[in-house]
């Protein structure tokens, strides 16, 4: 039973928004986008530190290391933020990887790859795959490295793994996705059956962000949708999303299309809930993803060379 406590913050978090939702509808450009994500983390993330460390150069973005306060069991999380592709908050989404860190015995790595309209595709997943290049650069073992992303990120975490198995680079031990966006023409019939229910979009709005991402004649294409493209030979996966969503088809699709993905759907939850703080909700699934981390990267930690917080 919830305690009056998480009732009120439940409240607060689903008022603020329905809010972002209105704004968004009136005003869906990327200055919008970034001021709501700016918005959110002053009002729920108040005392949040940014933990990432000095930046660390990838060639055309730059990434940053998180170390974990517990026990480092010679993981790595590789972390790619979501935001529409258009925007970012390092504290929102660092935080919640130093949640998933901590729990997992890992060193999360944080990349701030290039945004559109700025950089349009395929600025994004460049980036990404030149921090995965990076990581095995220096030395560590991919059986040892878990791609995470929510959002945008969870589209980019995905195409990341397509492209290095696709280049021949070895391939992670398991990837995490939270509320993926995973088919760039909105086909998934969530995105008309929950709109007006999902508290956050609506499906008048999702063609406007990805117009800043992609032209209309490219949105099929595998490294945008990766939906539509192939999906075997790739690490396990675990999928979490809110039944309320109306992105909830994409890993739903996801889930009957490729192997070893693990679904779950959380009844009533927003988009990317688990970095909402103060939902009970969001330290379960918190708790669940880095279960799946040291399941699924639990090689020896003693034979992993291991890296400065630098990055070196």
């Amino acid at each position: 039973m919830p305690t009056i406590r998480q009732r009120m913050t439940r409240w607060f978090l689903m008022r603020f928004l329905h809010q972002v939702r209105r704004a968004l509808v009136r005003d869906p450009s990327p200055a919008r986008m970034r001021r709501d994500l700016d918005r959110f983390e002053r009002r729920m993330l108040r005392n949040a530190i940014d933990p990432l460390s000095a930046p660390v150069s990838l060639g055309s973005c730059v990434g940053g290391w998180l170390a974990p306060h517990g026990r480092d069991q010679g993981r790595v999380i590789l972390y790619l933020h979501g935001g529409a592709f258009i925007a970012e908050s390092p504290k929102v989404h660092g935080t919640l990887l130093a949640r998933i860190a901590d729990l997992s015995g890992a060193r999360g790595f944080y990349v701030s790859y290039r945004l559109a309209p700025e950089h349009p595709y395929p600025a994004a997943p460049d980036d990404c795959l030149a921090a995965y290049r990076y990581l095995l650069g220096k030395g560590i073992d991919p059986s040892r490295i878990v791609i995470a992303g929510d959002s945008a990120g969870g589209n980019l975490t995905l195409v990341t793994a397509m492209r290095a198995r696709d280049e021949g680079l070895p391939l992670p031990a398991a990837l995490v996705l939270l509320s993926p966006v995973l088919d760039a023409t909105f086909s998934g019939e969530s995105i008309q059956r929950n709109d007006g229910v999902d508290p956050l979009f609506r499906s008048s709005i999702v063609n406007d962000f990805a117009d800043y991402y992609v032209p209309v004649h490219r949105r099929q294409d595998p490294y945008v949708s990766p939906l539509s493209g192939d999906l075997t030979c790739l690490p396990p996966m675990l999928a979490i999303v809110g039944s309320s969503e109306i992105l909830l088809d994409d890993s739903v699709r996801l889930a009957g299309r490729a192997a070893s993905v693990t679904l779950q759907v959380w009844h009533d939850m927003p988009h990317v809930f688990p970095a909402m703080p103060g939902l009970p909700q969001a330290g379960q699934a918190i708790d669940g993803i880095a279960a799946f981390i040291r399941l699924h990267a639990s090689g020896d930690a003693a034979g992993n060379p291991g890296i400065a917080p630098d990055g070196g």
